[in-house]
């Protein structure tokens, strides 16, 4: 478990090091970001289940990426385990993640993910600390 937690700590660590790398082409497109959530999940572990869920996790990365209001969106997978994954998001407010996860794509994409998992996703959300 102390392993899990410092890879995906790791993994959320890197994506939020590559958002403010990323984040002047951001500000130049959109306001400051105020908004990230950061959420983890585990597929049940037989391979039917990882590859489901992963193209399912690639579609809410689309429809996540289309939306208005996303600075950036982005699913990982660990490397040694495929059925842990985490979602780094950031949000140009609480608003627009709100508006997004109450969209019916998006309604219907986690009720499609939801059979392929172990538990609930775990979602941390909160506001940028700059």
């Amino acid at each position: 478990m102390q392993k899990r937690s410092i890879t995906m700590l790791g993994t959320a660590l890197t994506a939020l090091t590559m958002i403010g790398l990323a984040r002047p082409i951001a500000s130049a497109q959109a306001q400051t970001p105020q908004q990230y959530v950061v959420v983890y999940g585990e597929f049940r572990p037989d391979r039917f289940s990882i590859q489901q869920g992963t193209q399912i996790l690639l579609y809410l990365t689309h429809l996540a990426n289309q939306s208005a209001g996303v600075v950036n969106f982005a699913s990982y997978t660990e490397i040694q385990r495929a059925n842990f994954f985490s979602l780094i998001e950031l949000w140009q407010d609480a608003a627009t993640y709100t508006a997004f996860l109450n969209s019916s794509n998006t309604q219907k994409a986690l009720g499609e993910l939801q059979p392929f998992l172990i538990a609930p996703l775990d979602e941390r959300d909160g506001n940028l600390v700059e």
